[in-house]
């Protein structure tokens, strides 16, 4: 229940200062208070590091040992980052919040900073501490109150009169009689702690800040006092063990600060009051018998070696049973132990430590609060640590997130920092662990529960509360339940700073919580709801469904099969009603997300389309009620093989007349199911096992890249087991590879096949596909689309599965593989045109040198006329610039024309370097063809003179052409010098082409193989070499010549017209008739 009050130091900073979440370290030594510059305190110490300063009769000096700051300054330094919140909205379980009472103190007063339940004579009542309320005390200022509240109505809060006396003074011996103030009850923080021992039990309640003036009414010493009420009294005892000690300053008891925590033994016999400012901060609890006020207190001890101060021994503490007698033990809180990783001790009756745990981050304040009890309900008793300054360094801006550890006590009375449990602080600055607190049974499932403080949780910063249940392995660590400051009311804050609970206060049999919000000066009450447990139940009859059993007839007269549902439901619970309403929904046939069939087999025979039924339970505790429902099964329904589903939900009907409503637990599913199967022919398990094979046939032997045309493989599949459901096979496409269709060949049942996507085939093979049935055959017809990134091969992957499950070592024969080589063809052409073809050179009236001379063009075209891409193409041009005596025929005097994706260089081939190239790369042997002939001669590239034009292509695709144009100039002064007889020169050039790589790494291709093209290209040189007369013909030859010849043309037509060639005669004569002016010779024509 301890909710670590921070350090309560006198001097205090402003409630400002207080508020404000973003200050985070601890603050200097304020200025004093004091008229006419007096002193109120006598020293400090410095806090983690920071010197502070002591003002003692108006000077300022240091101290030697002021090692660290006074325990009040240090209180309000840890509440300035107290205020760090976290708000979110509230997980429902049974903390009812609809109820919840919200009580409301004096504005600034802290109201809310430390509660507690009580109960006194049968009256329940809600103490809350608000330390920096004002009261009827004469001539003080924020002294201080506990507040008495009622359970069932807000804001109705009463002062409990702890003191009503203002300070206490004392006599001075003077020559004038005066009284001096001995205390200071002002701003003392009364209410600061407030602990119950719980129903009719005491009431302890503190002010840490109180101080008490020396006996020379020099120093002001921050002793602290707490205040006891017994049961059924209205007497109220003062315990200050510091002041009794009268053993002042701060090396001793003067800064003690008693009452920052207190505990009270569950018999009240025993009272224990922390003081963590005692001996140089070291701190001590000291351990009172009120049931003896004669017997003297027992105390801690302190260490004189200096090695403990500033642990601040005593800043929390509990009561519970750690060791083998009956007699309670202790265990106190020490936050800045062990170098500052927190530490909480265990102390026997006798103040005697026997035990301790130890923090694991400097500085998280292990031990600031702790609490006591049985989590994993073995009867013993478990410590509750709070660390709420606890860093999760896995962030670099989350800090203050706070840690809760849970260690349980083991059966040998240990307990062992690996035997635990943690809790962790959900957000940055939530201060989760600030307020720990025991809750008892809250939902009655036999183990304790526990509640968490985090006063500045949530979005809003404004604090949480989270309840964590019990179990017979130890603490739940997911939360139960979270309520946020703003679930209950939008002016919360602080929410979660205390915790008080296990005490049943509205009569309902289970504990309730009590909650402060200081921020706001204010207090929230929840009751605890009853815990319904509903107990369902789901039979079916018949228990399997048979298709070929129809009892039933639906309206229009089909007969169907039909099957009766027996729901039930029960409830119980501690403290439930004896009546309750439950709404129920019954589905029929659910669907799992996995399921592949979307197919309703199951309706309802009283409304043949639908498939859910709602029901009303109207119950009785702990007596069944059951309801019989009768459906039916769809005739034939696609998927016969997955199990029929049933599920029954309900809800609890909530009665609007009762002001705490009950809530089902929410440990116990609120739906129940149960499944059913068809009736299949797989023996009677009525379990089929089947057995798949797929195999391969016919697959296509190779893909050429660039191919168009379509692959096949034959696929076979049997079902060697027994019958399989929804029988598919999936067929995985390799990239570049598309379905087109199937070609069926023989099978039981029709198959059919289509895109799952774009790379997987699905084929249906039947439903059932049935054991040892005919095989499914078929050939699987595939498109290439793109197979221009494939590598060696294409590779088709084939599986075969149902809805049953095969035998493990049964699904290998599941998988085939079709693997079709991949390889690339590249296939060119080389074309070419000479222009001119012909050349005719008149030499005989050749005039001069440049006579005769005329341009000559040799295009070359490459084309890519294969399927498949080249990269790289060499094409080695041969061009006769001169004859074999190295006489100029076509020189190149003009560049090259080059059109497409490559380059060429050009190579002169004369005598003086002919020995520096390679004759079987650049030169061609002559040949006979090259040798003079009666007819014509061939002008060529010889092994002396040619020019080579070598090109190297780059990467062309389908159908793109790569043009060279070679340009020169026609030298006629060669053939003029020539003395042959030959009238025709065949001016010839050679081209030759080869792929040298394709684009793609097929270890299939061999680019060695790929066929060389060549073409000749000519330009044909006719040369007139015609001879002249030596001598002219006489002339008297000539005219006789003439006279001969007419003399012969005269006789020839004499001869002729003697034999009648020149007689005419008439169509008449020769039967012909005339129609029309024309000659008719159809009645010629003899049949």
């Amino acid at each position: 229940m301890e909710h670590g009050t921070a350090e309560l130091l006198c001097g205090l900073p402003s409630i400002a200062t207080l508020g404000s979440r973003h200050h985070t370290s601890y603050p200097s030594y304020p200025t004093p208070r004091g008229a006419g510059g007096a002193t109120r305190c006598s020293s400090t110490k410095p806090v983690d590091g920071v010197k502070t300063w002591t003002v003692v009769s108006g000077r300022v000096g240091q101290r030697s040992r002021c090692t660290s700051s006074l325990l009040l300054l240090c209180f309000y330094s840890t509440m300035l980052v107290l205020l760090l919140l976290l708000a979110s909205g509230a997980e429902a379980f049974n903390i009812d919040l609809r109820t919840a009472v919200v009580h409301h103190g004096p504005a600034g007063s802290f109201f809310g900073y430390s509660v507690a339940q009580h109960i006194d004579q049968s009256t329940n009542w809600l103490l809350i501490g608000a330390p920096k309320s004002n009261t009827s005390q004469p001539n003080l200022n924020q002294p201080g109150a506990v507040y008495r509240c009622r359970t069932d109505k807000p804001d109705d809060c009463h002062v409990i009169p702890f003191d009503d006396k203002g300070n206490n003074v004392k006599p001075v011996l003077t020559p004038t009689k005066r009284y001096e103030q001995i205390e200071e009850k002002s701003d003392q923080w009364f209410g600061a702690t407030v602990r119950s021992s719980g129903e009719n039990g005491f009431i302890v309640a503190c002010a840490p800040r109180y101080v008490y003036f020396t006996n020379d009414l020099d120093k002001r010493e921050p002793v602290g006092a707490c205040y006891l009420s017994r049961p059924g009294t209205t007497k109220f005892e003062r315990y200050s063990p510091c002041l009794s000690e009268n053993r002042f300053g701060f090396k001793f008891q003067g800064y003690c600060q008693a009452g920052i925590s207190a505990a009270i033994s569950r018999d009240g016999r025993k009272l224990l009051i922390g003081a963590p400012g005692s001996w140089y901060w070291q701190g001590r609890l000291f351990n009172f018998r009120t049931d003896n006020a004669t017997k003297p207190y027992s105390t801690t001890g302190e260490d004189s070696t200096g090695l403990s101060d500033d642990q601040y021994r005593g800043y929390s503490s509990a009561v519970g049973h750690f060791d083998d007698d009956s007699v309670e033990d202790y265990v106190v809180g020490i936050p800045k132990g062990e170098q500052y990783l927190g530490k909480v001790v265990l102390y026997n009756q006798n103040m005697t430590e026997f035990g301790s745990l130890v923090g694991e981050q400097m500085g998280s304040y292990f031990g600031s609060a702790v609490a006591v009890t049985d989590l994993n309900g073995d009867r013993l008793d478990d410590i509750i640590v709070g660390a709420p300054f606890y860093a999760d360094y896995k962030s670099l801006t989350a800090f203050d997130n706070g840690r809760v550890y849970i260690f349980y006590q083991t059966s040998d009375k240990k307990f062992r920092p690996q035997r635990r449990d943690i809790l962790d602080g959900p957000d940055s600055e939530s201060r989760f662990g600030m307020a720990v607190s025991g809750l008892r049974d809250i939902n009655y499932d036999g183990f304790e529960d526990l509640c968490v403080g985090a006063p500045y949780a949530g979005e809003d910063k404004r604090g949480a509360i989270y309840i964590y249940h019990g179990s017979k392995r130890g603490i739940i660590t997911d939360v139960s339940q979270v309520i946020y400051a703003k679930d209950v009311s939008p002016t919360l804050s602080g929410f979660g700073i205390s915790i008080s609970g296990g005490i049943d206060q509205d009569g309902n049999s289970y504990p309730d919580i009590l909650t402060g919000a200081y921020s706001s000066d204010s207090a929230v009450f929840f009751r605890t709801r009853p815990v319904v447990r509903v107990i369902a139940s789901l039979k079916i009859n018949p228990d399997i469904l048979d298709l070929e059993v129809k009892e039933c007839q639906l309206p229009d007269g089909t007969k169907i099969t039909c099957f009766n549902l027996i729901s039930c439901l029960t409830y119980d619970g501690y403290g439930v009603p004896d009546y309750l309403t439950l709404n129920s929904t019954v589905v029929f046939d659910v669907k799992s997300n996995t399921s592949g069939s979307q197919e309703q087999r199951v309706f309802l025979m009283q409304a043949p389309t639908k498939y859910t039924k709602q029901d009303i339970y109207r119950l009785t505790a702990r007596n069944p009620s059951c309801i019989t429902t009768h459906a039916y099964l769809k005739n034939d329904p696609d998927d016969k093989l997955s199990p029929i589903k049933i599920t029954l939900t309900f809800t609890l009907m909530e009665d609007p007349d009762r002001a705490l409503r009950p809530i089902l637990d929410a440990y116990i599913p609120v739906a129940t199911s149960i499944t059913t199967q068809i009736k299949k022919d797989c023996g009677i398990d009525n379990v089929c096992v089947p057995n798949l094979s797929v195999q391969l046939y016919g697959v296509t032997p190779t893909h050429i890249i660039g191919n168009p045309g379509i692959l096949e493989i034959l696929v076979i599949v049997n079902n060697f087991g027994e019958d399989s459901f929804n029988t598919r096979l999936w067929i995985d496409l390799p990239p570049g590879v598309a379905y087109n269709t199937i070609i069926s060949q023989k099978s039981s049942v029709p198959i059919s096949c289509g895109n799952f996507n774009q790379t997987l085939v699905v084929c249906d093979l039947g439903n059932p596909f049935k054991q040892k049935s005919q095989p499914s055959d078929f050939t699987l017809v595939l498109t290439p689309t793109n197979t221009n990134d494939t590598k060696d091969e294409l590779i088709v992957n084939f599986f075969a599965n149902s809805s049953n499950e095969e035998k493990s070592n049964d699904y290998e024969n599941n998988y085939a593989k079709g693997v079709i080589p991949v390889t690339a063809v590249a296939e060119i052409a080389l074309l070419g045109k000479s222009s001119p073809e012909f050349i005719i050179l008149n030499i005989t009236e050749h005039k001069g040198e440049e006579d005769g001379s005329r341009i000559v063009k040799h295009v070359f075209q490459l084309i890519n006329q294969g399927q498949c891409a080249t990269n790289e193409t060499e094409l080695q041009i041969r061009w006769p610039s001169y004859d074999k005596n190295g006489n100029p025929v076509l020189p190149l005097e003009a560049p090259l024309i080059i059109e497409g994706n490559g380059k060429c260089d050009t190579i002169v081939i004369t005598p003086s370097n002919a020995q520096k190239y390679d004759k079987s790369t650049y030169i061609e042997k002559e040949t006979d063809r090259n040798k003079r002939n009666t007819d014509s001669q061939t002008i060529s590239c010889s092994e002396k003179y040619c020019t080579i034009i070598q090109c190297l292509v780059g990467h062309m695709l389908p159908r793109d052409n790569f043009i060279v144009t070679v340009v020169s100039q026609f030298k006629p002064k060669s053939f003029i010098q020539r003395r042959e007889e030959t009238q025709m020169y065949n001016i010839k050039s050679i081209a030759r082409a080869r792929v040298r790589s394709v684009p793609y790494d097929f270890k299939t291709v061999d680019v060695s193989k790929f066929e060389t093209r060549k073409i000749e290209l000519v330009t044909t040189v006719n040369t007139d070499r015609l001879k002249p007369a030596s001598k002219g013909v006489e002339i008297w030859i000539i005219a006789l010549a003439v006279t001969a010849g007419l003399l012969m043309l005269l006789l020839l037509i004499l001869l002729l017209w003697w034999c009648g060639f020149f007689k005419r005669k008439k169509p008449e004569e020769e039967g012909y008739f005339v129609v029309n002016g024309k000659s008719n010779i159809d009645d010629k024509i003899v049949d």
